[in-house]
């Protein structure tokens, strides 16, 4: 009797199955890696341009842009071009620093081309960048032309285009949402922080330590207080009085006035007299009781004070005789009661 082995006739057929599996699979794979090795790419698609003219008289006007539309991170260069007869002058328009809903970002003239037919072309370039997205049309732009000897000028304006402006973000811009902030995450102290902070602070305290002292033992001023007496205060002030020559600018009252503030203030500061803010009268009254004041200069001091008033108050004029006189017995005063050593 005759036994078939199924298990090996099973284990032949798979092997055959896989082997043709195999021959598919490399012939698939050969064929893509043909097609790429040609290094053949799909050809871009260029962007649409705008090309726009329009004519009138003498000048012909067109107006370009390399793109027609454009993403918010991509700027457009939009040309306008004038073609005249060369014996007309153009201007051309003006603006700030943007145009329509776009931003100049620069702009340039070139220089004027001269054509056949005794014609000459006008370039000016603006690169322009978009604010937003969406549809922006660019207005008409008005440009002037002219002959120099001729007063009335003549107009044409640029046709009216359209820049779409895209934008970044996917359509589904509305199911967008911004995932929380982290919070900011505790800064580790470590022992090196805490010793330079120590560090520091102590170099800090040494430093205010020693200009402290530098300033106490090498900055500081000594206040020497000078008490002049109350003669040498006197004698200094009727130099002074000299010095400015009163009498010779006729300022006669004003000298008087000067000389008897001088002698009150030498009363005050010498005995202790409230003698400015006294009338003469009462400062008189007054010096009958003073204890202190020599009693033979109060004749002299009297008859000094009654004639500056009459000066002063009554319009006396007194001859110069009369005035070094004076001069005289308020400086023999001082002299007479100044402090002794």
């Amino acid at each position: 009797m005759q036994f078939i082995d199924i298990n090996k006739n099973f284990s032949a057929r798979s092997r055959k199955i896989l082997l043709i599996l195999a021959m598919v699979l490399c012939a698939i794979l050969f064929t893509s890696c043909k097609k790429d090795s040609t290094g053949e790419k799909p050809p871009e698609k260029k962007p649409e341009k705008i090309h726009e003219t329009i004519e009138r008289g003498p000048a012909k006007v067109t107006l370009e842009a390399d793109k027609k539309e454009i993403t918010i991170a991509e700027q457009v260069n939009l040309v306008i071009c004038i073609d005249i007869d060369e014996e007309y002058e153009v201007e051309l328009p003006s603006f700030g620093d943007k145009l329509e809903q776009f931003g100049i970002v620069d702009y340039h003239t070139a220089q004027p081309e001269l054509k056949e037919d005794k014609r000459k072309l006008i370039r000016r370039t603006y690169i322009l960048e978009p604010f937003l997205s969406g549809d922006y049309p660019i207005k008409p732009m008005k440009i002037m032309f002219f002959k120099k000897e001729d007063k009335e000028k003549h107009s044409i304006e640029t046709p009216e285009v359209t820049i779409k402006v895209n934008s970044l973000l996917p359509s589904d811009v509305n199911d967008l949402r911004l995932n929380d902030i982290i919070p900011p995450l505790p800064y580790p102290w470590s022992y090196m922080v805490w010793i330079w902070t120590g560090a520091g602070a102590g170099i800090l305290i040494l430093l205010a330590i020693g200009v402290y002292f530098y300033r106490k033992r090498f900055m500081r001023v000594d206040a020497i207080e000078i008490r002049l007496k109350a003669h040498e205060i006197a004698y200094n002030e009727l130099k002074t009085l000299v010095d400015e020559e009163l009498i010779d600018k006729g300022e006669i009252k004003e000298f008087y006035l000067r000389l008897s503030s001088i002698i009150r203030r030498y009363i005050e500061n010498r005995f202790g007299l409230r003698a400015p803010e006294q009338t003469t009268e009462e400062f008189l009254k007054g010096l009958e009781s003073a204890q202190g004041f020599p009693d033979q200069f109060k004749p002299l001091l009297n008859n000094f004070l009654r004639h500056s008033d009459l000066v002063k108050f009554a319009r006396f004029t007194p001859e110069t005789k009369d005035i070094q006189a004076s001069f005289d017995s308020c400086k023999a005063f001082i002299q007479g009661t100044e402090e002794q050593d």
